[in-house]
């Protein structure tokens, strides 16, 4: 039977144990992690948390609707035994009725057929698995990702661990996060908290590029999760792309956890220009889906049409 649970009703010790053995399990949906980044969630539970659904909700003009929280690549539902799409389906089908719209975006397990109420497109993401020696990996690079990695040899650039949360967020905001990005003095709080947490918890890392007097020039967050390692944020400035220097940090990471992960997970883009970078590393794209459910009546979907952006 599946169960709707409020968020003070949820067993968070007996949801982030499912979370950990799901077959399909990823660090977005332990309860730790989702608390920092959801303004609220509730979920749907079936068994004793067998299988799992976090629900992230918010209310608008008294409606109530499920959205994609930010810094959070995959949600969906995650279980400890094989899902099918029959499964999948009757979790959509316990989401109380009040919940009437939503858009969310699932995980690469969840298989959905799309219905009169639920529209269905896909997501990429970029992987690179980490099973073949780092010789064959580096053999299927880009001949712009070598020409960049002989640059930043060349220049003497070194990458140092355990750097703080707060610069490399201040690096990204004051490049990429200039020009296209739409995030809030809150999101950016959120941003380094949820980082702090991750560090705390012992599955997230800052790593930085330096050059030869000492600048810190580009660095990214790195989280690990069921045995993949995830890029959850980068960043690098004029003088590290003059200088490689973003190519060298993902070189480097890449082959300090060969051995200890099977997947380097890019997040994937749907920037043509970061994608094409990811997939230099001789990567592959793999699609997730994302949901848009719409369950108003026929009479104010020209309303809802006004919420579209409830992200």
């Amino acid at each position: 039977m599946i169960n709707y649970l409020e968020n003070h009703e949820i067993n968070k010790q007996m949801w982030d144990a499912c979370i950990q053995k799901a077959f399909n399990g990823n660090i977005y949906a332990y309860s730790w992690y989702l608390d920092v980044v959801a303004n609220g969630w509730d979920a749907l539970v079936e068994g004793d948390y067998q299988t799992v659904f976090p629900l992230p909700v918010r209310r608008k003009f008294g409606i109530s609707y499920l959205y994609q929280p930010l810094f959070v690549q995959q949600l969906g539902i995650f279980s400890q035994i094989e899902l099918t799409s029959r499964i999948v389906q009757n979790f959509f089908e316990a989401l109380p009725s009040r919940i009437k719209f939503g858009r969310i975006q699932l995980n690469y397990h969840n298989k959905f057929e799309p219905s009169p109420f639920i529209e269905v497109t896909y997501k990429p993401n970029i992987e690179l698995a980490l099973t073949q020696s780092i010789e064959h990996i580096r053999n299927h690079y880009s001949e712009n990702t070598r020409r960049n990695l002989r640059k930043a040899h060349h220049a003497g650039l070194i990458v140092i661990d355990h750097q703080t949360p707060d610069i490399i967020v201040k690096m990204f905001r004051e490049n990429r996060g200039k020009h296209d990005i739409l995030w809030t003095d809150n999101d950016y709080k959120k941003l380094i908290h949820l980082f702090y947490l991750l560090i705390h918890k012992g599955v997230g890392l800052v790593r930085g590029v330096f050059d030869q007097n000492h600048n810190m020039i580009a660095g990214a967050f790195f989280a690990f999760s069921h045995q993949r390692v995830i890029l959850l944020l980068s960043a690098v400035n004029e003088e590290g792309r003059k200088h490689g220097a973003m190519h060298l940090l993902i070189d480097d990471t890449i082959e300090k956890y060969l051995n200890h992960a099977l997947v380097f997970d890019f997040e994937g883009s749907t920037d043509i220009n970061l994608a094409r970078f990811y997939r230099s590393f001789g990567s592959d794209t793999y699609y997730y889906p994302l949901i848009e459910m719409n369950r108003l009546p026929k009479c104010i979907i020209g309303f809802y049409k006004k919420l579209k952006r409830f992200e």
